[in-house]
């Protein structure tokens, strides 16, 4: 089992999200891109990640692309 973790940088609100593989990431940040949006009436403009697969795969950095999302990676090996 697995979790994604989404912090607002501005207010500190977390959310977390239980998954049952890595593979369930991209639609997990869609639910909660969605969610998100909605409830705050503003829009995700970045998203910051580690360069783990799930985060860095053709689908993930399409869907970004598409949603005008900055997607920043950290370097690796820091927390």
């Amino acid at each position: 089992m697995y979790f994604i973790l989404f912090i607002d940088d501005f207010s500190r609100m977390t959310w977390v999200y239980f998954l049952k593989t890595k593979s369930k990431a991209l639609s997990m940040f869609r639910n909660f891109k969605c969610m998100g949006e909605t409830q705050s009436n503003q829009k995700i403009k970045e998203l910051r990640t580690d360069n783990g697969g799930e985060y860095t795969s053709k689908k993930f950095n399409a869907f970004c692309q598409e949603a005008r999302i900055v997607h920043q990676l950290t370097i690796p090996y820091t927390p």
